[in-house]
């Protein structure tokens, strides 16, 4: 089923991830567990193609919009790279009927707060706000994204400010994209904020150019949680979204690229990260959380109680390219954690051959119980999950 690891010492980070087995067979909940109250997540296509992602809790003091393209710096043109990022920054300056500095003073007065965030593969743009604030904001805020006027004079200080970021954050590809390399075949990981040659080479005929083939409502997902309702958003999105329709077949999507199982590497680090998983198969989605929830309390019992050997263990769901993976994350500075892929691949196959104890069902039901409960309670949480969801590649409506 895998390979076996040979660590020398614990200058070592290994990364090793197996085809699906049928671990969901023996952590499906009973069908007499009570489920805590959740908060309903509708998912709809809009007339105008665009996909509109609802979790609200009408009378909640705050609401989330997150407005997800799905294309990112994996599109930059060859010799541009750094362009989406750079679209991003430069979108934040305004529509032609909103300044972005009125924006910025009318979300500050109200104690909202507003981002973006370019992704290799989407970009994102965030408003969190006080409910009573929230849809003169969101309004406003959807105008400037899907109406920008891309001002010449404003590119130079963002990329300025774009030189700033990589001096003092870049530092190269990181763990998540060393994971996508490793699974995935085509162009490896690329920067997203580009060098200083490529930012300089990038016009506002680039950014325009870029605007109107990707962000097109085929290509954009809006998701919304919090203390609003759906009729209002929806008169909202009909005042403020400025795109035009998107035709059938206007725009292909991002097919969901299979990944290359198994794989086994490793390469030096300060200490040892140790990730171990498995990817799983459509119709297991549903288990994995339980399964998750199971795999952490064994391993954290037994490799950070039982014989402390790990600093940090996180066991979850992960989605990449469209693909869902029970991933288990380690951390160690330890000399023993050369064995740690060892005991982790033990654990995970332990999953399908031992049942959970009365106790473990016990302790499972009683984290998924808070976990949700927390989960319905925190709306901007529960907006960048389902945006992180919709930002996958995924054909129809994404099953939130």
């Amino acid at each position: 089923m895998s390979a076996r690891f040979h660590t020398a010492s614990a200058l070592l980070a290994a990364l090793l991830l197996v085809s699906s087995p049928a671990l969901a067979r023996r952590s499906k909940p009973a069908a007499s567990r009570s489920k805590p109250a959740q908060v309903t997540t509708q998912v709809e296509q809009l007339p105008d193609g665009s996909e509109l992602v609802l979790s609200l809790r009408p009378g909640a003091d705050r609401a989330s919009l997150h407005y997800v393209v799905r294309t990112g710096s994996q599109k930059d043109p060859q010799g541009k790279e750094g362009l989406a990022h750079l679209l991003e920054h430069v979108i934040f300056h305004g529509s032609h009927d909103v300044r972005g500095e009125d924006f910025r003073r009318a979300v500050k007065a109200a104690g909202g707060e507003f981002n973006g965030f370019t992704s290799a593969h989407s970009t994102t743009y965030v408003l969190q706000a006080p409910s009573e604030f929230f849809l003169p904001l969101a309004e406003q805020f959807v105008r400037i994204v899907t109406s920008p006027v891309l001002d010449p004079r404003r590119m130079q200080r963002e990329v300025d400010i774009i030189r700033t970021e990589r001096r003092y954050f870049a530092q190269g590809p990181g763990f998540h994209e060393h994971l996508e390399d490793s699974l995935f075949t085509g162009v490896g990981s690329r920067s997203i904020i580009g060098n200083q040659q490529t930012l300089d080479s990038i016009t506002r005929e680039d950014l325009v150019r870029f605007y109107t083939q990707h962000y097109v409502p085929a290509n954009t997902s809006i998701v919304f949680t919090g203390g609003v309702q759906r009729e209002q958003v929806l008169a909202l999105l009909g005042r403020a979204v400025l795109l035009p329709p998107s035709l059938p077949g206007e725009y292909t999507p991002t097919p969901v690229s299979p990944p290359l199982l198994p794989i086994e590497q490793t390469t030096r680090a300060f200490i040892s990260l140790i990730a171990y998983g498995y990817a799983v198969a459509p119709k297991d989605q549903g288990t994995c959380p339980r399964a998750a929830a199971l795999l952490q309390l064994r391993l954290l019992r037994s490799l950070h109680i039982e014989e402390p050997m790990v600093m940090g263990m996180q066991v979850q769901c992960m989605s990449l390219r469209g693909n869902t993976f029970l991933m288990a994350l380690a951390f160690s500075a330890s000399l023993h954690a050369s064995t740690l892929p060892d005991r982790m691949q033990q654990a995970f196959a332990r999953l399908a051959t031992q049942p959970a104890t009365a106790a473990e069902e016990k302790l499972v039901d009683l984290r998924m119980k808070q976990e949700r409960a927390r989960l319905a309670e925190d709306d901007p949480r529960r907006g960048n999950e389902l945006a992180q969801a919709v930002a996958q590649p995924h054909t129809g409506t994404v099953n939130p």
